[in-house]
């Protein structure tokens, strides 16, 4: 019994000790989120640049390699001049989840750079100009690429700032028997970037 009581101190001493030294095994993160389509595709030609916020969550190894779950709610307007074009269709609503890997690297006490790739989700939704209520909903798929640099705030590594810089391919399931058109409504490259605060535990 004394040895089993032993070896659960000496556990509790190292994950502490772990801790000290910034090697948390997860975090939770709270964003805003600027996110500008480019291509010559809908989302990037009909709409102004989105905006919003998300939520975040990481679990890291103590090797600095983990994994993390994005959830954002964007939103954005559709150009004046394109309103002929993008339809009888009120300004959309962008939610993106984003599963990834990650990776950490340790510039100095207080920064750290973390490199991230994975699968993201898409649904985006309007609501009919005409018809009360009724929803058009588009759902999509893609992978997502990007960076974090990381900022400690307080001497035991517990609070954190953070920017984002993210790279996400959008492809959806718009039918048109003309193949052109079908491109433009389905396929999108998003470029954001998200300030944010993280608190480790």
């Amino acid at each position: 019994m004394r040895i089993f009581h032993l070896l659960f101190l000496g556990c509790t001493s190292l994950l502490l000790s772990q801790k000290k030294k910034l090697d948390v095994v997860s975090n939770i993160e709270t964003k805003v989120i600027m996110l500008k389509p480019i291509g010559n595709n809908s989302l990037s030609k009909d709409l102004q640049p989105f905006y919003g916020f998300g939520f975040s969550g990481n679990l890291m190894t103590p090797i600095n390699f983990g994994i993390g779950l994005d959830y954002s709610m964007l939103f954005s307007n559709v150009i004046y001049e394109r309103k002929n074009i993008f339809g009888n269709i009120a300004s959309p609503t962008l939610t993106i989840i984003d599963v990834f890997l990650t990776h950490r690297e340790k510039i100095s006490e207080e920064f750290l750079v973390e490199e991230m790739a994975g699968f993201s989700y898409y649904n985006q939704s309007s609501t009919f100009l005409d018809h009360n209520n009724e929803k058009l909903k588009n759902t999509g798929i893609g992978f997502n690429i990007g960076g974090k640099a990381i900022y400690i705030l307080d001497p035991e590594g517990y609070q954190a700032v953070f920017a984002t810089g993210r790279v996400n391919y959008y492809s959806t399931n718009v039918y048109n028997e003309n193949p052109e058109i079908q491109k433009y409504y389905n396929h999108s490259v998003f470029l954001s970037l998200s300030l944010g605060y993280r608190f480790n535990f």
